[in-house]
């Protein structure tokens, strides 16, 4: 068996500060005489998603409810030697196309699974095949066209540039802000090309950029930064924040209806115990649209259109 350099991704840990699991598996490939370099999950994928990915294989562990994550490895890892381990594996095993290996959780976490699959050569034809589903049991949502796979695609990447290593690498010094209506657009072809739901967090807050007398010049942007940080602490790390001028949009993988209420609730919570807004002086708050509200959304209960998700999200804004 050829030695060969495999990358372990993982989401729990950050690739630097190895949980068990990933420590006892290059253990058990390092004894083989392999090579191991660790990273998160979405930095390899962003990798692959951009044709710069160069490790001969990766171990991808995916949960059972993570299918677009399965779906991506699948779509963009499959000329590689790819693993991907499963909580259970009977079923990741009858979803694979061929050439995927499914290794079982616990073999892996215990370092006790087989090497064989190192010794098939990669090859394109272990990629997605039109009559091999490359998904596990999830709802389904109808694909309307071919070009959704590109835009998934597109998405993907979008998504791992936010990866906090993957900025660091890049030496920027802040998360660039995404347009919120790109977004969305990238986001509902991923969901109906993985038939995938995702929830939609609508945060307004009118007059935020707006200079206020006796600031210095861009006070304005360091707000809008600020605003982003507040929201960013109220939702989990993988959730996408956007922008477009006053308003946020938060883009909750895998969430409905009521996990998206959940996360509005929270995000009001953060903004209202923020130091974002100045105080009232004894002026009467705003009201209606022209006030600060968070609202929700879900797809594709809510709408399966930017428009239509967005035109929901605004009925319902709530105040902060």
């Amino acid at each position: 068996m050829a030695l060969l350099t495999v990358n372990i991704t993982c989401s729990t840990c950050d690739g630097r500060n190895l949980c068990d699991s990933c420590r006892t598996a290059a253990r058990a490939f390092a004894a083989a005489g392999h090579r191991v370099e660790h990273s998160t999950r979405y930095a390899a994928l962003r990798a692959a998603a951009v044709g710069a990915y160069g490790f001969d294989a990766c171990v991808v562990p995916v949960s059972s409810d993570e299918r677009s994550i399965f779906d991506a490895a699948v779509s963009l890892l499959g000329d590689r030697r790819l693993a991907i381990v499963a909580d259970d594996a009977a079923r990741a095993a009858f979803d694979a196309p061929s050439g995927v290996t499914i290794l079982p959780r616990r073999s892996f976490d215990s370092g006790t699974f087989a090497l064989d699959w190192f010794s098939k050569a990669p090859s394109i034809e272990n990629g997605p095949r039109t009559e091999e589903p490359a998904t596990v049991a999830m709802p389904r949502v109808a694909v309307e066209s071919v070009d959704d796979r590109l835009q998934a695609t597109r998405r993907l990447k979008r998504v791992a540039d936010l990866s906090r290593d993957v900025i660091a690498t890049a030496g920027l010094g802040a998360t660039p802000r995404l347009d919120l209506l790109a977004v969305l657009d990238d986001e509902i072809a991923w969901a109906k090309t993985s038939e995938t739901v995702f929830g939609v967090c609508l945060v307004h807050l009118p007059g935020l950029s707006v200079a206020r007398p006796g600031e210095p010049a861009g006070s304005g942007e360091l707000r809008i930064a600020e605003a982003a940080k507040v929201i960013r602490g109220a939702v989990r790390s993988s959730d996408v924040i956007s922008g477009r001028g006053d308003d946020f949009v938060v883009v909750l993988a895998d969430a409905e209806t009521d996990g998206a209420g959940l996360a509005a609730v929270r995000i009001a919570s953060s903004i209202a115990g923020s130091r974002l807004r100045p105080a009232s002086k004894g002026k009467a708050r705003a009201r209606g649209f022209a006030a600060w509200g968070v609202g929700c959304a879900a797809f594709p209960k809510d709408g399966t259109t930017r428009e239509s998700l967005l035109a929901r999200a605004t009925s319902t804004l709530k105040a902060i």
